[in-house]
């Protein structure tokens, strides 16, 4: 089990911006945008109506522009269907009610769906009026250009009607700042740098980058999850301002743990959540953001000191673990190609489903805590899994979620002397036992075992210096004694899945059923329910895991025997 983490240091040597920059590949970008077949229509309705609304104009002339994410994306060749279009003037709901109007005297043939406006809400990152509809199928919101001016108790600035250039440098990144002109059919860079930043793969902020971060520190986490989704550096002087301790304190205190969530998701749903992950650990932001959120300083207060001693020891441990987690799992893949078994489960887990990819580093994240256990109300005496609070209430994530993580990492302490058994000698765990630990863990038994896997490994690690500053490219290295023991690792839970295979135990969970209910039970046994009869539905499960080929009448027999344990 892994208590804490002994490696190598780091080598001293900072890898300067130039060095960072010489790794950076040129990517193809095309050199303009290139609609579909649904885009140019929705282009040409749009334009129709500018221009005839502006024939009548000599001055606020009606210009549209595609903003954010779409037009990035088109340039890299990849398909879209965010489709945000800022006006210069009118607000949303004013521009589609006279769009509407518009069409349907011109566009006759053009099914036009309902216009849903959604009024401003800072709370929710809605800092102006936004109107939403349809055109030729696709989801369109319309809102107006807008600058932005931030206090400094809050991450919600005053919002204002703004130009063009304004709507771009309060943008996260220059790339991301890149406008599509509809009505004049051009690229917009009013950065100056979007278009070549996007080409280079480098992330850097429109403005000054602390400031920029200050002001919202959710930009930090964007940032992040944009370099993992893409595999884009982010600018030196951008990733340095990213450190500066004072954003660990906004963005605790100005931004709600449902945002954070939000992003931690997608950074761990992406193509390359290691490399966010080393960057969160990079900037020192892994306690900012794997906390209990708002009952943090309630935990602080209603738990014993030893308990919170205990505590701030597992959290310390989060980094250490990140750090190697995320560096050796190059060597964990070309590794465990070698085990067919266990390299299905990887793949399954790892590369085929984005959902159990987020579980499985959410459960190597908050492993150290283990089944640690707090009280989060001065008046309730019971405790809570402080992984499942953490999940709950520091990321807001749901069910499907906390559960599943925080079972995976308790089971790591209460379950795992099964499986050290198991390795010291397989031929002394029965079948029920392996059979009683599978069925434990749900749904995601394979989940467990990776898991497990991992933690084990984890003391053993040892990596060679590696670059101080993260990359995208995994392609530092783990020690030869480290080879050895992540084979001799891989080999023991190869040899369990092959047994659980054996056994028939590998889908316990969703196709075992009891060979006796409990009303034929009852019957058999001449008795009334009682608290006695859980007990014994436990030793039927028992037996008929090791008796697979057990009949109903061998059980109830067996159940008479031992009747008297439990009434």
């Amino acid at each position: 089990m892994f208590r804490s983490v002994l490696r190598k240091p780091l080598s001293s040597t900072f890898i300067t911006c130039a060095l960072r920059n010489s790794i950076i590949m040129k990517r193809h970008i095309n050199s303009e945008v290139i609609l579909n077949d649904t885009e140019k229509k929705i282009r040409s309705l749009l334009v129709d109506f500018c221009d005839t609304y502006n024939q009548s104009k000599t001055e606020d002339l009606l210009e549209l522009r595609i903003t954010g994410g779409w037009v990035r994306d088109k340039l890299l060749g990849n398909h879209s269907n965010d489709l945000d279009i800022a006006i210069n003037h009118l607000s949303g709901e004013e521009f589609a009610a006279h769009l509407f109007e518009f069409a349907e005297s011109k566009y006759p043939q053009l099914t036009l769906n309902s216009i849903h406006t959604i009024k401003k809400n800072p709370e929710k990152s809605k800092h102006l009026e936004t109107c939403t509809t349809k055109l030729y199928g696709l989801d369109i919101d319309f809102v107006n250009l807008r600058s932005e001016e931030y206090t400094s108790d809050s991450r919600v600035p005053v919002i204002e009607c703004g130009t063009a250039e304004e709507d771009a440098l309060r943008r996260d990144a220059t790339l991301n700042a890149l406008f599509y002109n509809l009505n004049k059919d051009i690229i917009e860079d009013f950065t100056g740098r979007g278009l070549q930043d996007l080409q280079d793969g480098i992330l850097r902020t429109p403005l000054q980058p602390l400031q920029t971060f200050l002001d919202d520190p959710l930009r930090v986490l964007r940032l992040i999850r944009f370099a993992s989704r893409f595999d884009f550096i982010v600018e030196n002087e951008t990733l340095q301002a990213m450190t500066n301790s004072d954003i660990k304190s906004t963005l605790v205190h100005k931004i709600s743990r449902e945002r954070v969530g939000i992003e931690v998701e997608k950074i761990l749903m992406s193509n390359n959540p290691q490399y966010g992950l080393k960057l969160i650990n990079y900037v020192g932001l892994t306690d900012s953001i794997f906390n209990a959120g708002v009952l943090s300083s309630t935990i602080t207060e209603v738990n014993e000191n030893a308990l919170i001693n205990e505590l701030n020891t597992k959290t310390q441990e989060i980094p250490a673990v990140l750090d190697i987690a995320t560096e050796f799992l190059k060597s964990f893949k070309n590794e465990i190609q070698h085990f067919p078994k266990l390299s299905t489960i990887f793949n399954e887990i790892m590369i085929n489903n984005k959902q159990t990819q987020k579980l499985f580093w959410l459960t190597v994240i908050l492993q150290p805590y283990g089944d640690l256990r707090v009280r989060i109300n001065a008046k309730k005496p019971n405790l809570n899994r402080l992984t499942e609070v953490i999940l709950k209430e520091g990321l807001r994530l749901g069910k499907h979620e906390f559960e599943a993580v925080s079972n995976a990492v308790s089971r790591t302490v209460l379950e795992h002397t099964t499986l050290d058994n198991y390795f010291d000698d397989p031929t002394s765990i029965s079948r029920s036992t392996l059979g009683l630990y599978l069925k434990g863990c749900g749904p995601y038994a394979n989940l467990n075992i990776l898991l497990n896997c991992f933690i084990d490994l984890l003391p053993h690690i040892e990596l060679v210096d590696c670059p101080k500053v993260p990359q995208p490219i995994l392609d530092s290295g783990i020690t030869e004694s480290s080879i050895g023991a992540l084979k001799s690792c891989l080999n023991n839970y190869e040899q369990l899945c092959l047994d659980i295979e054996k056994m028939g135990l590998e889908d316990i969970y969703s196709t075992f059923k009891p060979v006796v209910d409990g009303k034929t039970l009852l019957a058999a046994l001449q008795r009334k329910p009682g608290p006695w009869l859980g007990r014994v539905n436990e030793q039927v499960l028992i037996w008929q895991l090791d008796h697979p080929n057990g009949t109903p009448e061998e059980c109830i027999e067996h159940v008479k025997s031992i009747l008297h344990q439990y009434v």
